[in-house]
């Protein structure tokens, strides 16, 4: 058994911040750190260390083991990035296990979204189910499986990536759902739509749809509809006991979530009409919290 009172690092690796901090067995966090993620691998390694070596030394407790929860596609076995997309098109390859973050302590490593699934099951909005669908939607959609309280792997660490279903065609070349309702997919229909010269961002235009721009919602109601509708397939196909949805466009507010859930609702047919469709609860921090209780699980196996 862990000694009373020690500690883990959580450690969230993502396309924009690199986020840290020291978490206990139940959750609590005692401190945090944040910067901007860097452009090259080595940078971003840099930091992550840097991150580490600070709360290792600000902790007054001990600290046992690290939690990563990265970008990209996760060989949980190896701790290595199988894949990542253009987002962070350096981080292919990279051995986070293999990786010195400042102590000689066991790491745990999972993809992003599979950690913050994990968190939202154990301690979130999920822990009331024993199986879940969750989704992130942000700078791309991302998405995961809880089975029996685990995560699901699938046989290549893909499962549950319904980012990638094809949804339209653009030509002869298949739109995925990742490039048709992500915040920069709406950025984009915005500018379309409006006409501008310049493609604002997710903030501004959910502020001008806040004010009444109609354009504005019109383009927020029918991408979240439209992202509904693909999710209520989704469900219906692998049939989780909830769904759970977070990430950066959800905090555009009711205009998006209400739109969602209307077009998810509708197109669900009779056998899993009772579906749950749960906004996450973990916040910024889910991805850090979710890969601190996987390095406590690991820990204590």
């Amino acid at each position: 058994m862990p000694e009373k009172g020690a500690l883990v690092i959580g450690l969230d690796i993502g396309g924009s911040k690199t986020l840290a901090g020291l978490v206990a067995r139940d959750g609590e966090i005692s401190r945090t750190l944040q910067v901007a993620t860097a452009p090259s691998q080595a940078a971003i390694l840099s930091s992550a260390r840097a991150l580490c070596e600070q709360l290792l030394g600000a902790s007054e407790a001990p600290v046992l083991g690290i939690g990563i929860g990265s970008a990209g596609i996760i060989d949980t076995g190896a701790g290595s990035v199988i894949f990542a997309n253009e987002n962070m098109p350096a981080w292919s390859g990279t051995r986070l296990a293999e990786f010195d973050f400042g102590a000689d302590l066991p790491i745990a490593v999972e993809n992003d979204v599979r950690a913050l699934a994990y968190g939202e099951a154990v301690m979130g909005a999920g822990a009331a189910y024993d199986s879940l669908l969750c989704l992130t939607v942000g700078t791309g959609i991302g998405g995961a499986l809880i089975i029996n309280g685990e995560v699901w792997h699938g046989v290549d660490y893909s499962a549950g990536e319904i980012g990638y279903f094809v949804v339209d065609w653009d030509g002869d070349d298949p739109l995925i759902l990742d490039q048709y309702a992500s915040g920069p997919a709406i950025e984009r229909a915005y500018q379309a739509a409006s006409g501008s010269e310049n493609r604002l961002p997710l903030t501004e235009i959910s502020r001008l749809a806040k004010a009444g721009d109609r354009t504005a919602i019109e383009v927020i109601e029918v991408k979240a509809r439209r992202l509904g509708i693909v999710l209520a397939g989704a469900a219906t196909a692998l049939n989780p006991a909830a769904v759970v949805v977070g990430g950066g466009v959800p905090q555009i507010g009711a205009l998006w979530w209400e739109a969602l859930a209307a077009a998810f609702r509708e197109n669900l047919p009779p056998p899993v009409a009772a579906t749950p469709l749960i906004p996450a609860t973990l916040g910024a921090n889910g991805v850090m919290l979710g890969a601190a209780m996987l390095a406590w699980k690991a820990i204590e196996a």
